[in-house]
């Protein structure tokens, strides 16, 4: 860890925790063998996790016939590879804090955005798609780390962001030293994290910049991009000219690869909004 993020990590009153259960089904996202009614049973002791997932489950965007009153009938009724990106979003958003001047909800609908592209992106490529999504959710928490640990330092960023002119990456790196993603994967460290998620999330600030690259990485960069465009109501035509050919290169896509999905990217949903009610 530099000097300048230790000092962050040091100035920040309670670095956030995360459940037990959480780290487990993350550190074991390549694993095939997983046990799921173990899984499953763990997740239900962790109630405000599994109440939120629950909830979110028998809403009106799942249209499930039936109520879900487990965690174990949700594997059942979803498979594991939903119940498990429900779980994680969950287990994460309810470890960050509220924020005083920030608006957390924002920040995770575009992290919840970001995650979704990079689960596609890496499906296309050919990589791990849950950990593509994990890393995409966590990709950014660094910025909430800033914001509990140097507040000033991360109000001015964010004025200077919506005036324009500078990407978050620029003014970070310029104002502090370090970026969210560097900040990101030091977390990940201190929850124990595999490097297969860590390599990337730390890479996916810039990843031209690493000597191998992750493809992991160009899809959480990319997917990024996207979401910040998406947000920001641009059109296809507008998102398209600001996706870098290198990353896309490093991903093994075709040039007219974003020219014919990149509407399709654009156009899918998350699906976790619910968590945030």
């Amino acid at each position: 860890m530099s000097s300048k993020i230790n000092n962050l990590f040091s100035e920040v009153n309670n670095v956030p925790q995360i459940a037990e259960v959480i780290r487990v089904i993350i550190n074991q996202l390549s694993d095939p063998d997983i046990d799921l009614k173990k899984v499953a049973k763990n997740v239900e002791k962790e109630q405000i996790i599994s109440s939120k997932v629950l909830r979110i489950v028998n809403s009106a965007s799942f249209g499930l016939a039936k109520k879900i009153s487990t965690i174990e009938e949700a594997v059942v009724l979803l498979g594991m590879v939903k119940l498990k990106t429900l779980v994680i979003a969950s287990g994460i958003v309810s470890s960050v804090p509220k924020i005083e001047d920030f608006d957390v909800k924002q920040f995770w609908l575009d992290s919840f955005s970001t995650a979704t592209y990079a689960r596609w992106l890496a499906n296309a490529g050919g990589c791990n798609a849950d950990i593509a999504f994990t890393a995409g959710l966590l990709s950014s928490l660094g910025t909430i780390l800033i914001h509990l640990g140097q507040p000033k330092e991360a109000l001015e960023i964010e004025q200077l962001i919506k005036e324009g002119g500078h990407s978050r990456l620029f003014l970070e790196n310029m104002r502090l030293g370090f970026s969210s993603q560097d900040v990101s994967a030091e977390l990940c460290k201190f929850w124990k994290f595999s490097d297969e998620l860590i390599i990337p999330i730390a890479q996916s600030g810039n990843p031209l910049l690493a000597d191998s690259t992750s493809k992991i990485a160009c899809s959480v960069y990319i997917a990024r991009q996207i979401s910040i465009c998406n947000a920001a109501k641009m059109t296809k035509e507008e998102t398209l000219p600001l996706i870098h050919p290198e990353i896309i290169q490093k991903l093994g896509f075709p040039d007219v690869f974003f020219e014919e999905k990149l509407g399709d990217i654009m156009a899918l949903e998350s699906g976790l909004d619910g968590l945030l009610e």
